[in-house]
């Protein structure tokens, strides 16, 4: 009698976190269910637009850039993508002519993203784009208040000549407006990142230095981790990614519950990645916050290098190419 009782118990505590969970205005956000459940051969929403095409305008999708509408020579962004375009004396970011092929299959469009970075003394090199996802530099952009939780997906190619280096991949994250002069999304060498007001998580290509034999994986700024650097979560099926091929790259965060009455917040947070359709990196148990306000407001599309060799030189600089960017609020999968 006393397991029924328990049992029933457990059942209405799943039905109530199910509920608070459907509301993104309240501080307990439920974390009932999880992509574990997911099964990337069935689809996503990308199985009901082939192609991808119309898939912005379904309803779970945030965002969407098939980087088809530029203009300026690929220079210039549309008024309704990102907020800005990284520019220095160091990168370019733009788009140009190139199409998707996977499996020697060509993908709708004709254009798609270039990064390009190369060599100077001393310096750091980035380049890529940034999208507000809500408020971030302040509370009163009138751009919303975030998501608890989002899928991300894009797809990737690494220029045939391209050699690991030390780098950092596209981050998503958020900032805490309700504190003074909260950490920017990206910030490094931190290790209590609920004192400064922020988290984030990166995903970037590893390998060894010179190699052309990379993986994807995370660099996480949690609660959690071990000094001031980021947690690079273990990898539970290593998928290999070949320069010079599209890839298909889909990330998955959910932020951990909060009840306004503790103060460490729960530890039920998630990251995972899929790589062309396979789940290779699941990592639960996270906490990246403490206060409920504290949401994803931030995804950059990007490449950070901490000093590229004299080889990658402006005349011959190491490229990276993006193609449609999905972010939604469930699972997006490859496109069909």
């Amino acid at each position: 009698m006393r397991l029924r009782v328990l049992t029933k118990l457990k059942v209405v505590i799943l039905m109530i976190g199910m509920i608070l969970g459907s509301r993104m205005g309240l501080g307990i956000v439920s974390v009932v269910g999880s992509a574990s459940s997911i099964n990337p051969q069935a689809g996503g929403i990308a199985s009901k637009y082939p192609g991808d095409s119309g898939i912005a305008e379904d309803p779970d999708v945030v965002f969407a850039d098939d980087f088809e509408s530029w203009s300026d020579d690929g220079a210039k962004k549309p008024a309704d993508k990102w907020h800005s375009i990284r520019t220095n004396k160091t990168s370019r970011t733009c788009v140009i002519p190139g199409k998707v092929i996977v499996s020697g299959k060509s993908g709708p469009g004709e254009c798609v993203l270039e990064i390009a970075c190369w060599h100077e003394k001393e310096k750091s090199q980035a380049g890529g784009l940034t999208l507000k996802l809500g408020n971030y530099n302040h509370p009163n952009e009138a751009l919303g208040d975030g998501y608890n939780e989002l899928y991300v997906r894009y797809y990737i190619k690494f220029d045939e000549n391209y050699r690991a280096v030390r780098n950092h991949g596209s981050n998503l994250g958020g900032r805490d407006l309700t504190m003074e002069n909260p950490a920017w999304v990206g910030m490094a060498g931190i290790r209590d990142v609920f004192m400064r007001g922020y988290f984030y998580s990166g995903v970037q290509p590893r390998g060894e230095r010179g190699s052309q034999e990379l993986e994807m994986g995370f660099y996480s700024y949690h609660l959690d981790k071990k000094g001031p650097w980021g947690d690079g979560y273990q990898t539970q099926k290593r998928i290999p990614i070949k320069v010079g091929t599209w890839h298909c790259v889909e990330r998955h965060m959910r932020l951990n519950s909060v009840d306004p009455t503790e103060a460490d917040g729960n530890a039920d947070g998630m990251e995972e990645l899929w790589i062309d359709g396979q789940l290779s990196i699941r990592r639960e148990g996270l906490r990246f916050r403490r206060v409920p306000q504290l949401r994803i407001t931030y995804f950059s599309l990007e490449t950070y290098y901490h000093g590229l060799p004299e080889e990658f030189s402006q005349d011959n600089p190491i490229r990276v190419y993006f193609d449609n960017v999905v972010i939604a609020r469930k699972y997006i999968g490859t496109m069909k």
